[in-house]
This record gives C-alpha cells, sequence and structure tokens, in this order.
C-alpha cells in the first residue's frame, strides 16, 4: 500500500505541484489527461496527448502543460484497464439497449488476448476485440466518464493548485505574485 500512495505521489500529484506553468495550462494538462485515460485507448493515450497538444498549440493557439496530461494519462493502465473498459461496457449497452458481457467472460477474453506469444498478434487480436466488437459501446460508456471527470479534475486542480501556490507566498511572506516572479512560475 506505501509503494501505491508513493506511485501516486511521484507519477501524478507531483508532476502537479512542481510544473513552473501557469495554473491555467497545469490545470488544462490535467483535465486533458483526465478525459484521454478515460477512454478506452491505452497504449496510444499519450501520443494522443501530444496530438492534442499540437492541435491545440499551433491550430487553435492554446496551450496547456503537455508533461502533465501524459501523466494523468496513466490513471488508465494495464491494471486498471480491465474493470474501466468493463465498465464503459456496460455503460455503453445500458444507454444503448444491447445486452451485456458478463464480467468473467470479459476479463478472460481480455486475458487470452493479453497473454499470447506474439506482440504483434496481442495488438491485432486486442485492437480488433476492443474496436470492432466492442467499440461503439465501450467509446460511447467512456464519455460518461471521461467529460465529468475531466471537468472536475480541472476545477479541482486549479482551485487546489493556486490555493498551494498562495500557501507558499504567504509562508515566504510575500505576495502571490512576488512569490511567483521569486520561482520564475507564471501567475
Amino acid at each position: 500500500m506505501k509503494y501505491f500512495i508513493y506511485l501516486i505521489n511521484k507519477r501524478l500529484i507531483h508532476p502537479v505541484l512542481h510544473s513552473m506553468a501557469s495554473v491555467s495550462q497545469v490545470s488544462w494538462g490535467v483535465g486533458i489527461g483526465m478525459f484521454l485515460g478515460f477512454t478506452p485507448t491505452v497504449g496510444i493515450q499519450m501520443y494522443l496527448a501530444a496530438l492534442v497538444w499540437g492541435f491545440c498549440r499551433y491550430l487553435l493557439n492554446f496551450r496547456f502543460n503537455l508533461p502533465v496530461s501524459v501523466a494523468m494519462v496513466w490513471i488508465s493502465n494495464p491494471l486498471t484497464m480491465i474493470p474501466m473498459y468493463y465498465g464503459f461496457l456496460t455503460t455503453g449497452c445500458w444507454v444503448q439497449g444491447k445486452e451485456q458481457l458478463t464480467y468473467a467472460t470479459f476479463e478472460n477474453r481480455l486475458t487470452e488476448i493479453l497473454g499470447m506469444e506474439s506482440v504483434w498478434g496481442s495488438i491485432v487480436s486486442g485492437a480488433e476485440y476492443l474496436l470492432i466488437e466492442l467499440g461503439e459501446p465501450m467509446m460511447l460508456g467512456s464519455l460518461f466518464y471521461a467529460f465529468p471527470i475531466a471537468i472536475g479534475s480541472y476545477f479541482l486542480t486549479y482551485y487546489g493548485l493556486l490555493r498551494h501556490r498562495q500557501h507558499k507566498a504567504h509562508q515566504a511572506q510575500m505576495s502571490y505574485e512576488e512569490w511567483c516572479a521569486a520561482h520564475e512560475i507564471a501567475p
């Protein structure tokens, strides 16, 4: 349990608290990363974060913190993937009125795919199963989680990081703006 808490602190909280970007850019990074983390795209989420960052930065002239966004997509990983994907699938099937798979059937099929000897075969079989057989309800179901979690993460990070930085400024007996300037952080 201590190792799990250590990993969460090191991989998720530390990048947010120690980022030199503005509160807004860090918050957007968290929100976008959490949105992508709650879609059934494990394996390509970091690349998607980079694509979204490039699109936003160069086409929309909008900036968010890419390293924080990449850190946040790890909320879904090989350990959390099966329960998350099953939740997405059942939600999507419920919304569409489709028959649902049992958790055991879903878990056994994914475990079988992940346990294949050939990495390429595992990728192809996994993509076929998740995208073709289950893709539509799973993607639809994921959106019911991704949007509210992303929005909540944005606001929680914005106000939490702002209060953290204001507290640090108060401890240093400086105004928030002075503290940001002294630490070369955008306010």
